[in-house]
């Protein structure tokens, strides 16, 4: 399955979006948004600054333990530049977390026209530690790898899928964000990678993952070798009774060329499940195919709350690739 398919088939379990961010919204849709002002690329050995632009904040009410779904979408196009496009959301109130994901897009003049006009998925879980409010805002990070400042145009949607997400025998998410550090793609790397039980009367569940690929250097100074080819697999497997089903393997493939540096990667699959068989096993496997070793990117440390330079205070962590698993 490609991006733009994977991304399609989730939608589907989003819901309706609405115009508007009015109090209280549980979905909201923006823009489009002509972002101007986007930092140039700084001189060497300075730290980059990247704009910070809140772009839609969405709310619902929570018990202790319940199990919230967020989706969203970020479409960029209309660039004058090559600029850093990341879809940042921040959940915060009765539960928090953090996800970033993202890439650069290219400008609209560029003969590559799948890189002209991107749209970055960014779903996960959160879970509440307390009753009340959680409220999320999608937040647009962007940045010119230019030597001067740059305009795009934004416009996406913000949604909880859904506020009452079924979890693990525990009750607990079935969820995995990958931690700081960027994990190697030189031949194949196995993560995010999820093992869980059921309770029982699951009968079927949604398997997805967003993984965040990063292009590796050139070897040599001059070499010809500019780009970054990468398998990205997501399988499911279930066990515990006499007949139980493997999800259809989702795959997809990407090039990540210099320049686009690195790309967000949707994936999406489905497992029924048959009785007796409560016990999930998911992962994603990356495999480089050729160009330049890549990476799977971990958690990023050191955003910027607001517009500013990386590692400035205030600051905080958001996960980036991630696997998590939705019963129904």
């Amino acid at each position: 399955m490609n991006r733009s398919a994977a991304a399609a088939v989730v939608l589907a379990l989003a819901g309706t979006a609405v115009a508007g961010t009015p109090a209280g919204a549980s979905a909201a849709e923006f823009g489009p948004v002509v972002v101007t002002g986007v930092p140039r690329a700084p001189e060497s050995g300075v730290k980059p600054v990247q704009k910070v632009v809140p772009l839609a904040t969405v709310e619902t009410q929570l018990a202790a333990g319940a199990i919230a779904y967020v989706y969203s979408e970020l479409r960029a196009y209309d660039a004058d530049q090559v600029n850093l496009i990341d879809n940042e959301i921040r959940c915060t109130g009765a539960g928090a977390e953090n996800v970033v994901l993202g890439e650069n897009v290219l400008p609209s003049d560029h003969p590559d026209p799948a890189r002209r006009d991107i749209t970055i998925v960014n779903r996960f879980l959160v879970t509440a530690s307390r009753s009340g409010t959680l409220s999320c805002t999608l937040y647009l990070r962007t940045a010119s790898t230019s030597t001067s400042e740059a305009r795009e145009t934004v416009e996406g949607s913000l949604r909880f899928a859904s506020a009452a997400i079924g979890g693990d025998l525990t009750g607990a998410a079935v969820q995995q964000l990958l931690p700081e550090g960027n994990l190697p793609v030189t031949t194949t790397t196995v993560a995010p990678s999820i093992t869980a039980t059921l309770p029982a009367g699951t009968r079927e569940l949604a398997v997805i993952a967003d993984v965040e690929y990063h292009r590796g250097a050139e070897p040599t100074p001059d070499s010809k070798i500019h780009y970054s080819t990468a398998r990205f697999t997501l399988t499911a497997t279930t066990a515990g009774g006499p007949d139980c089903a493997s999800a259809p393997v989702a795959q997809t493939e990407e090039t990540v060329p210099r320049g686009v540096n690195h790309a967000a990667v949707p994936l999406y699959t489905k497992v029924p499940i048959n009785p007796g068989c409560t016990r999930v096993s998911a992962k994603v496997t990356t495999t480089h195919l050729g160009g330049n070793p890549g990476s799977v990117g971990g958690a990023a440390p050191g955003l910027t709350d607001e517009t500013g330079r990386t590692g400035s205070l205030p600051n905080h962590t958001s996960a980036m690739t991630h696997l998590f698993v939705v019963p129904s």
